[in-house]
């Protein structure tokens, strides 16, 4: 159970996104250091959990063939995460419900890919305008 309260976790946020908004980045460390202040925290014995759970996963994420593709894939349920390895997934349900949740994710990186895109073409804009401007003295 968490040892901090819901206001201390979104006063962390709301300076967290102040911020953000003054100088368009923050650091981990900055983030750290706010949630700290604000008493954001956890038990030990939730934070043992925790990284046993990413170090759980790591591994996983870790299983390729020989192609270099995942060979077992997460998938959520009302207990909690299960680990399938796919090849041995006779279960339709499963395989829909992880190809649902694939097809989501490629979406967003598509769309954030396209937003970088995006912001990277206006430095391209900028510097062709930059270096005819410097070719063509007014």
């Amino acid at each position: 159970m968490s040892t901090c309260t819901r206001i201390a976790k979104d006063r962390a946020k709301d300076e967290i996104f102040s911020v953000l908004a003054k100088d368009m980045r923050i650091s981990a460390e900055q983030m750290d250091s706010i949630l700290a202040r604000h008493g954001v925290k956890r038990s030990p014995k939730e934070l043992q959990r925790t990284y046993r759970l990413s170090v759980a996963q790591q591994m996983m994420a870790g299983v390729r063939d020989t192609k270099g593709q995942r060979e077992i894939l997460a998938l959520r349920s009302h207990g909690g995460t299960e680990y399938i390895v796919l090849e041995a997934c006779h279960d339709r349900d499963r395989l829909d419900a992880i190809r649902h949740r694939l097809l989501g994710q490629i979406a967003g990186l598509e769309q954030t890919a396209e937003k970088v895109e995006r912001r990277s073409g206006v430095f391209g804009r900028m510097f062709t305008r930059r270096a005819t401007e410097s070719r063509w003295p007014s």
